[in-house]
């Protein structure tokens, strides 16, 4: 395996050269896996993944007020981290620092969503679990899927930081694996990778996420707890 070559979770789709191209920040040598896809603009009535991406992205202000939001929210928690279960396997889970990209908000603030945290605790519970908040934001932005113009590349990069007290907790496993909910343009991700390289050069990097964003052209139903 070459020195930045993360090998695959079990039963995830890897992202080929054609999906590669749906993700404008992604270079031809990342490894990117996905569970389904998303199609942006729909809304949630457009297939079961945008319902549970929509939940899962609640704010955790709006959650905590209203019981009813707050209960979809688990739900959609629960229903991703049960499709994980299934589609990863234990070996796979304990050989990888999972690393989750780090939310819009910072930690000290009310709306700060720890909703991956939440999801790879629920779906590796019981196994060797090497969960870990490497990055972080050291400054708030406006979440991309809120705001007709995204942030730059660079921008984002300015802000995210490496959590280096984190980094000592114990010895890193194998490979990091970047968990997100959506990759849209890849730019978290290779944001976060960058950071990452700088610290750790040589550790094989790859991304997990819950969908991808794809092209109504090309965009096809993959359903997650159907």
């Amino acid at each position: 395996m070459a020195a930045h070559r993360a090998a695959p979770p079990a039963c995830v789709a890897e992202l080929d050269e054609l999906a590669r191209t749906d993700h404008s920040y992604l270079m031809p040598g990342d490894q990117c896996w996905c569970l389904s896809e998303y199609l942006p603009g729909a809304g949630y009535r457009a297939s079961r993944v945008n319902q549970l991406i929509a939940d899962l992205k609640c704010r955790p202000t709006i959650a905590a007020s209203d019981p009813r939001r707050r209960r979809y929210k688990q739900r959609a928690i629960a229903a991703i981290a049960a499709a994980l279960r299934r589609c990863v396997n234990q070996r796979s889970v304990e050989r990888s620092t999972w690393v989750p990209i780090p939310p819009s908000r910072t930690p000290c603030e009310a709306d700060y969503d720890d909703r991956l945290l939440r999801v790879l605790g629920t779906a590796f519970g019981g196994y060797d679990l090497d969960l870990r908040v490497l990055l972080y934001q050291a400054a708030s932005t406006a979440a991309d899927h809120a705001q007709s113009r995204r942030s730059s590349l660079d921008s984002l990069y300015g802000v995210i930081r490496f959590d280096w007290q984190a980094l000592g907790i114990q010895p890193l496993r194998e490979r990091i694996v970047l968990f997100d909910d959506v990759l849209t343009t890849g730019k978290h991700y290779k944001c976060c990778e960058r950071r990452l390289r700088e610290v750790l050069p040589d550790i094989p990097i790859g991304g997990l996420f819950v969908a991808r964003r794809v092209l109504p052209r090309r965009w096809r139903s993959l359903r997650i707890g159907a």
